[in-house]
């Protein structure tokens, strides 16, 4: 009795390092996930940060322009942030959120926010900044642009998708590499051995 309890405590207890094994890898693939979905949103967050600062200086920049009704200088702006690979196009608004003047070529913005495509497919990668045009709280317009958002990170996103790639490879080859060495330096004498003994326990 006590030696049939040993053997099913024995069974029981591989199965549970056998599950413990399996959750711990399944965790470590869970993770690495999380870790890319994390790394990913910290670019999102990181390229619209960096895209506001220069937007805010844009803004500042254009406040004497638009106060002054100096459309021409308005005009070599919208034009200059236009020119930038990442942004598609640039416009200024006055108070009352009319157009003054925008970039050449720039779509709707109904079009470009994707209200009036099916499924919002226009807007799918892009991203809409505005920002006041003020001085000492004194706002006299608004300027926006349209950041090609995907492109700015999509170098970066993949980059972390291949070192992601590599912790997982790395994980699966350390996998590997445990059953090789186990069974490589099992002694296939003691298994015959324990085999042996068991049968003849048995009998």
């Amino acid at each position: 009795m006590l030696q049939i309890n040993k053997k099913r405590l024995k069974k029981l207890w591989q199965f549970i390092i056998l599950v413990a094994c399996f959750a711990t890898v399944m965790m470590l693939f869970m993770y690495s996930n999380q870790l890319n979905n994390r790394n990913y949103k910290m670019l999102y967050d990181q390229t619209e940060s960096l895209s506001r600062v220069i937007l805010r200086q844009a803004a500042a920049a254009a406040h004497d322009a638009i106060a002054n009704d100096d459309i021409e200088s308005l005009q070599r702006l919208v034009a200059n942030l236009q020119s930038e690979d990442l942004i598609l196009d640039s416009a200024v608004y006055d108070i009352r959120g009319n157009i003054v003047v925008n970039s050449v070529g720039a779509m709707p913005l109904e079009q470009l926010t994707g209200l009036n495509t099916p499924l919002s497919v226009a807007s799918i990668g892009r991203l809409q900044l505005v920002e006041p045009i003020a001085d000492n709280g004194n706002v006299v317009g608004f300027l926006r642009i349209t950041l090609e958002h995907g492109d700015v990170i999509k170098v970066a996103s993949n980059r972390l998708e291949q070192s992601i790639n590599l912790v997982r490879a790395m994980i699966l080859v350390a996998i590997v590499t445990g059953a090789l060495l186990i069974f490589t330096f099992a002694s296939r004498k003691d298994l015959w051995r324990s085999t042996f003994l068991l049968k003849n326990n048995d009998s």
